[in-house]
């Protein structure tokens, strides 16, 4: 029997259309599924995603400070502190600070900044500078970071009224009344001074964090009290400052002058501050003191019995540090009389400004004696009889030093580039992939006066012979520029002669040097500048980095750059919005018809690697993700 021929046209039919359907319905799953960068091609939309690995945020920080005095300060996106294997509290050292500023006159800094966008919300801003809070945590606004900075706001959480709980005194120590929960003596004196800023700055750059306190401050600081009157004094300890996270005990106490070494040991031992912590480290509540404040010393005896405030002359004044007593740490105990110490280690420093004296306490095993500072003064002044303390020019500013560097920040970072623009090529991200690690110099007003540069390169997975080079944002004129290590030399190397704006060519031919990807090869570059740029004006690393393809340093050449970077003068301007490129000039640069870079720049990364002539989407999966998101997902993609 033949089969009706409309029926084999309806079945023929039913077959074409269940076949579209199911053509459609996998091309909707792809379209939902799967990343693909030519949505949107016939249309001939451009991408309106920048592919940043970074966010510009605003930085609003007011420190409370004394007219003059600048805080060089440091922020962090994730908690810089850790516990070491001693139970001590330490800077970590695997962690770079986000933003490095320092304030004007007045503590306070604003400005635009650039971070990695991969961040929490967690904010924590320090400070190595004295008198100020040391450790002050607070959370992003939006796409701000606002924090206003003193001792009532940094320890708002530390401070209570309530005693209940308070952790005492340690068995046979003295004590000059009670205190809170925190530590927070009620027998403060009642009028706290402003300690001045040229005092501040001084011990500031005196006693560097991480640094080394010159031998001549390092002494054993037992003060001796002989008034030339014969006078009796009152002696009081003021607290200005500390960065140890170390909730340490400090305290005196007082020997006959010509006590012998046992006699010194067994002097009766009195606390005057039982919680030293200035600010909140990893759960531990700062006392609440403020820099400033002040208790007045009993004279205790050699037999325990407090006579008063009135200290006889001939007497001797030594001080104690028990290492984090108040939390139940270790409580080692660290003398002035450095007999004393088990360790047989000198653990305090001191210098006069003026007549402002300074005592300062290691609190542990390193070098900078800055952990808690202290200034001891008396009633009559002249009683004090210490001349082996050496004496120090106040800082009232003027220049800074190292030729007007006031702070370093480092960078790092990988840029890798497809060389087929305005083609889309493979898109495998990997013909020319370079490292780079940056130092940007500072002078006081956050001003850049230098750059030190680095970059490797990683590999070049192209055939072309491509250059790479970077431009800064500013004018050749106010550059010198010295290439100190190349691993290839060509003529043209360093600052670019014709570009009116500071281009720098670091390499010629990126398959050359890495020979088959048989080897890397380092540039080091340091670029200097006759007036200081804004820094807000001149960005971060790696500034506007771009590829040369085919060895061509002259005009008419085929630059390649991040999203949205405008070429250089020498760039063949006829190349846009042909092939994949929808850029419009002004307006974009090196946007694609579909959404895909030509370059991509990997913030705070050591590696990167895609295999070659395999799509970047398919290296890491995760970029479809952050792609469709419009960077709002999945922003650490590359990690």
């Amino acid at each position: 029997m033949k089969s009706n021929p409309i029926y084999q046209l309806s079945e023929k039919l039913t077959y074409i259309l269940l076949s579209i359907m199911m053509v459609s319905a996998l091309a909707g799953c792809e379209h939902n599924n799967v990343y693909n960068p030519d949505n949107g091609k016939d249309e001939e939309k451009p991408n309106t995603f920048d592919f940043a690995t970074t966010s510009a945020i605003r930085l609003n920080v007011k420190y409370d400070v004394p007219k003059g005095y600048e805080i060089l300060f440091d922020v962090y996106l994730e908690n810089p502190f850790t516990t070491d294997a001693d139970g001590q509290i330490v800077k970590r050292t695997d962690l770079e600070p986000a933003i490095r500023r320092i304030t004007d006159g007045n503590g306070a800094y604003s400005g635009k900044e650039i971070i990695e966008a991969a961040h929490g919300n967690e904010v924590y801003i320090y400070t190595a500078y004295t008198g100020v809070p040391a450790l002050f945590k607070t959370s992003f606004n939006g796409d701000a970071i606002t924090a206003d900075i003193s001792w009532d706001t940094a320890n708002a959480a530390a401070e209570t009224r309530s005693a209940k709980g308070a952790k005492a005194a340690p068995a046979s120590y003295h004590t000059l009344g009670d205190w809170n929960a925190k530590g927070k003596p009620n027998y403060l004196e009642k009028e706290r001074i402003n300690i001045p800023a040229d005092v501040l700055k001084t011990i500031s750059n005196t006693l560097q964090e991480g640094g080394d306190c010159p031998e001549e401050f390092r002494q054993s600081v037992d003060f001796e009290l002989n008034d030339p009157q014969g006078r009796k004094a009152e002696v009081s300890v003021r607290m200005i400052g500390g960065t140890s996270g170390a909730a340490s005990m400090f305290g005196y106490y007082c020997y006959k002058i010509g006590a012998s070494q046992e006699e010194i040991a067994q002097a009766p031992k009195c606390i005057v501050f039982p919680n030293t912590l200035m600010s909140n480290y990893n759960g531990k509540k700062a006392s609440g003191l403020k820099s400033g404040e002040s208790v007045k010393l009993h004279y205790i005896n050699d037999k325990g019995e407090d006579e008063g405030t009135a200290f006889p002359n001939g007497i001797k004044i030594g001080w104690f540090l028990l290492n984090d007593k108040f939390y139940s740490g270790n409580g080692e105990a660290f003398y002035s009389t450095t007999a004393l110490n088990s360790d047989l280690r000198t653990h305090t420093a001191a210098f006069r400004i003026d007549d402002f004296i300074v005592l300062s306490f290691e609190d542990w095993t390193d070098q900078d004696y800055n952990d808690i500072q202290f200034n001891v003064w008396s009633n009559p002044i002249e009683a004090i009889i210490s001349p082996e303390i050496p004496d120090i020019n106040p800082d009232h500013g003027g220049s800074d030093d190292n030729g007007g560097v006031k702070y370093s920040k480092d960078y790092k970072g990988i840029v890798a580039f497809e060389d087929n623009w305005p083609a889309k090529g493979d898109y495998d991200l990997n013909d020319v992939i370079v490292k780079y690690s940056s130092r940007l110099n500072f002078n006081s007003k956050n001003e850049v006066l230098s750059t030190e540069d680095t970059y490797e390169l990683l590999w070049s997975g192209a055939s072309f012979k491509n250059g790479y080079a970077y431009q800064l944002n500013t004018e050749r004129a106010n550059v010198a520029t010295q290439v100190t290590e190349a691993a290839t030399t060509f003529t043209g190397q360093g600052l670019d002669a014709d570009l009116s704006q500071a281009t720098v060519n670091v390499l010629l031919s990126a398959i050359n040097v890495t020979d088959n990807n048989t080897r890397t090869g380092t540039y080091k570059i340091k670029n200097s500048f006759t007036t200081p740029v804004p820094h807000a004006t001149f960005g971060i690393p790696p500034y506007n980095p771009f590829i040369i393809t085919h060895d061509n340093l002259e005009e008419q050449r085929t630059e390649i750059h991040l999203v949205n970077y405008a070429p250089t003068e020498k760039a063949d301007k006829k190349r846009f919005h042909t092939g994949n490129d929808l850029s419009n000039p002004p307006g974009s640069y090196y946007v694609a018809n579909g959404n895909y870079p030509f370059a991509i720049h990997l913030i705070n990364v050591e590696s990167f690697k895609t295999p070659e002539n395999k799509a970047i989407d398919q290296s890491f999966p995760n970029f479809m993700n952050w792609v469709n998101s419009n960077g709002a997902d999945h922003k650490d993609w590359y990690k």
